[in-house]
């Protein structure tokens, strides 16, 4: 339940400026096909380190992917 709260902080905080300055994430629209685009990869490099790593590293890891996820849903 705390990954499923800290997802849905990290989506309301990136979502919240682009309802009061919608150009908030203007450059990152250039990136937008590459980032949708390699959605299958990342999320199979990720998984296969999340089971390889142990503590700090597995962490670390679920973090970048659930960075990358809410770079997926925002942009």
């Amino acid at each position: 339940m705390k990954t499923a709260g800290v997802f849905l902080v990290l989506i309301g905080i990136t979502m919240l400026p682009l309802q009061f300055r919608p150009a908030f994430l203007e450059p990152l629209r250039i990136y937008a096909p590459y980032i949708r685009g390699a959605f299958w990869g990342v999320m199979f490099i990720a998984g296969g380190l999340y089971f390889l790593a142990r503590g700090f590293w597995r962490r670390l890891v679920l973090f970048l992917y659930l960075l990358y996820l809410v770079l997926y849903l925002v942009v």
